[in-house]
């Protein structure tokens, strides 16, 4: 898959924990809530513990494969990347597939988009210098055979 996107991810399969978090009420002054409306989010399944399988990461969001929550559900996630203790990050599901389709012959599980609100700043800081090595080394091994010749 390619990995040029604005945000470069690590692609890879480890277990996940999650869970939908309840709405925090935050009241805008009088003056901004005449012209301001804020997202609510969903609190379907609230407080109920899930595990799923975390496909990419990148220092701003992840895909989880795993049974999706409903769309703007804002979640907590525990989980642990290659030379990290476990991290904790709150994050907003932007979009979910609610079932495992194949398009081009090749297998989409269902699953859900995180963007992350909060992540800590020296995980955000450790997945990006993974994602650098990680694309340092693609960069190797694609440089490799021409250096060879």
């Amino acid at each position: 898959m390619s990995n040029r996107r604005k945000n470069p991810r690590l692609y890879f399969d480890i277990p996940i924990e999650f869970e939908v978090l309840p709405a925090h009420d935050v009241n805008l002054p009088p003056e901004l809530a005449r012209v301001f409306q804020r997202v609510h989010p969903n609190e379907e399944g609230v407080g109920k513990r899930q595990t799923g399988k975390m496909r990419d990461l990148s220092s701003t969001g992840s895909f989880i494969s795993g049974s999706p929550p409903p769309l703007l559900s804002r979640v907590g996630l525990i989980f642990g990347i290659p030379g990290f203790s476990k991290v904790e990050a709150i994050g907003w599901i932007l979009w979910r597939r609610t079932e495992t389709i194949t398009l081009d012959d090749k297998e989409l599980p269902l699953g859900f988009g995180v963007l992350f609100e909060y992540l800590s700043p020296e995980a955000r800081l450790h997945i990006d210098r993974l994602v650098t090595m990680q694309n340092s080394a693609s960069f190797l091994d694609e440089l490799l055979p021409t250096l060879l010749e």
